[in-house]
């Protein structure tokens, strides 16, 4: 059996709903992500190709980062789009240096493209710099 008991008193203030609020600031950063989120899906899709075929995409906080190996087949080229919203920039990392290499990306809408060459296990990440926010929208197609 398990009992819970409270206690409140009408001399104790409330707790603050305001904007300091916890609460608030998880709701407003939720908001906050989703239209990053619009913003940077909205550019990558204007700016995707339509008649080369996807092989993966994400949407991911800056903060998080974006950490992929994709599954590429050995010596064709790929295209790897990314946008970031937000503030700050990122930078785009793709090892072995010969497949790719390093590449910033700006967390204002701008659309950035990289050539991919799959040699072996590719790692592509795209790392937020440091004071970063917002989010990374990309997508990796066939060339």
């Amino acid at each position: 059996m398990l009992l819970l008991t409270a206690c409140t008193s009408h001399n104790d203030p409330a707790p603050s709903q305001g904007p300091s609020s916890p609460a608030a600031h998880r709701s407003g950063g939720a908001q906050a992500d989703k239209k990053l989120t619009a913003q940077a899906q909205s550019a990558l899709d204007a700016a995707s190709d339509d008649g080369s075929s996807m092989v993966e995409s994400g949407v991911e906080r800056v903060s998080d980062g974006v950490h992929t190996r994709p599954d590429l087949a050995q010596g064709t080229d790929y295209k790897l789009t990314v946008v970031c919203a937000g503030k700050g920039a990122a930078e785009i990392v793709v090892a072995p240096s010969g497949a790719g290499g390093k590449k910033a990306v700006p967390c204002d809408g701008s659309v950035v493209f990289e050539r991919l060459t799959a040699e072996g296990t590719l790692k592509v990440d795209v790392q937020g710099e440091p004071g970063a926010a917002g989010m990374i929208a990309w997508r990796i197609n066939k060339a």
